[in-house]
């Protein structure tokens, strides 16, 4: 998991045309503690890049631009640079994992 400092940075992965996982969070909010274990263990094998970005001090852009109400959240960042969120509760490996392959592109 590659952390991402910045706001520019977080909008860099966002133009970049390329498909990412994204999880914004805040250090002292107790249920991104109890995933972070999970998502490392995700990221080890994931199809895309998965990043973190600390939202607790940007919350008008995480708001805005990455579907952030609260922490935490995570969202799948398309090709085209429209962010998806995860709509659930749980948070294991194999459910992230699940998460990312519903966005694969058919070969039908």
């Amino acid at each position: 998991v590659k952390s991402v400092d910045s706001t520019d940075a977080a909008s860099e992965i966002i133009k970049s045309g390329e498909e990412a996982i994204i999880a914004v969070y805040a250090p002292w909010c107790q249920f991104c503690q109890g995933m972070e274990e999970e998502f490392a263990k995700y990221a080890e094998s994931a199809g895309v890049p998965v990043y973190k970005f600390r939202g607790d001090e940007e919350r008008e852009f995480v708001q805005e631009f990455l579907n952030t109400e609260s922490f935490p959240t995570v969202n799948f960042i398309k090709s085209d640079g429209s962010v998806v969120k995860y709509d659930s509760e749980a948070r294991s490996a194999d459910d992230f994992s699940n998460f990312e392959k519903s966005f694969e592109k058919s070969t039908a």
